[in-house]
């Protein structure tokens, strides 16, 4: 259950003083720290539109960056901007703050332990639509509106589930148990590193028995992740759902012809029931593109579960927390526990009054 309490103060324990706000680096700036030129090299290769384009939402960007930076200063004694949280940065702030979208939030709440407090501030709402980022109730992404909820009225809270994985690796005579120092907050990807190689892999749900399967690779999400990639591989489309009306009324399983508002029914219930909560402990598991044969009948791969275990008969396998920020090998025999644990979990703001 999401826990709503008066202030940030009541939340922490304390009146926050120190705030770390993590910006993100726009493409403009990623492109400008390769190719000093960048803009101009752009101008020279006729792609000037392309060019005002990057730079309009590098501005949008800045511009509500200043607008963060300002109403917190108004707020809390100590605000410091940075582009990544080091090691001395874990320790000093009460409240952390990702100016960005959700890609940002993820970056920062990788680096982050269990229990600490991470506010997701969208800094281009018409480009992103920022799920993990707060909204206000009442004024969507009013940047104003939100830093001034947080610090004095009520705020809606959330500890946001992530999966710690434990890498068994084998050697000669014994195993080696490594644990990933980071967790994940929206989801995990486990198979080959190129899209075009089945990825074969061993999984074991719960205390089902193993089940060999041989797919386009195998992704673990959290209820954070379930509207993510997690919703988008599961997502039906329009073009599938009039196919599937269609052959079902030519079966002769509808009573009635279904209007396209009826329609617009089915795909938003069937997409939206893929969607779960946040603070949920379990994690659903999808098999993509599962390859059935026979020599493969896969029947798992879909489902719910508390603990899973993938044994990895990859080529050259890899596994992805949250994107490609954070990417470890996964190569031919290597065991992966996927878990989660209260004691991981961020602690965020969902939304504001």
């Amino acid at each position: 259950m999401k826990n709503v309490c008066r202030s940030l103060a009541e939340k922490l324990g304390r009146n926050p003083r120190r705030v770390l706000v993590v910006q993100k680096r726009t493409r403009l700036v990623r492109e400008t720290l390769r190719h000093p030129c960048y803009l101009e090299n752009l101008r020279n290769l006729g792609r000037e539109q392309d060019g005002f384009a990057i730079k309009t939402r590098h501005d949008v960007h800045e511009a509500n960056l200043a607008t963060i930076l300002t109403e917190l200063r108004q707020y809390f004694p100590e605000v410091r901007l940075v582009h990544s949280v080091q090691g001395s940065d874990r320790s000093w702030p009460d409240l952390f703050v990702s100016a960005g979208g959700d890609g940002t939030y993820l970056n920062v709440a990788s680096q982050l332990d269990g229990g600490q407090l991470l506010v997701g501030l969208n800094t281009d709402p018409e480009r992103s639509t920022g799920y993990l980022c707060v909204r206000s109730e009442t004024q969507g992404h009013n940047l104003k509106h939100i830093i001034g909820q947080l610090a004095r009225e009520k705020c809606s809270f959330i500890n946001r589930t992530r999966i710690r994985v434990k890498l068994t690796y084998p050697c000669i005579g014994q195993y080696t148990e490594v644990e990933i120092p980071r967790f994940a907050l929206n989801d995990i990807y486990l198979g080959e590193t190129s899209p075009t190689r089945l990825s074969y892999l061993e999984l074991q749900i719960d205390k089902n028995p193993p089940e060999r399967q041989k797919s386009s690779g195998f992704v673990v999400c959290t209820g954070s992740g379930s509207t993510a990639w997690g919703y988008h591989v599961n997502q039906l489309d329009p073009y599938r759902t009039e196919k599937l009306v269609d052959v079902m009324g030519e079966a002769g399983l509808l009573s009635r012809s279904l209007t396209p508002d009826d329609m617009q029914l089915v795909l938003r219930k069937f997409n939206e029931a893929y969607v779960f909560g946040a603070e949920s402990p379990k994690m659903k598991y999808i098999t993509r593109e599962a390859l059935q044969n026979h020599v493969f009948n896969t029947t798992n791969t879909q489902g719910y579960s508390d603990n899973i275990t993938v044994k990895s008969l990859c080529w050259n396998g890899k596994i992805v927390m949250d994107g490609v920020q954070r990417k470890f090998n996964f190569d031919d025999g290597v065991i992966a526990n996927l878990s989660t644990d209260p004691g991981d979990s961020i602690c965020s703001i969902r939304h504001v009054d």
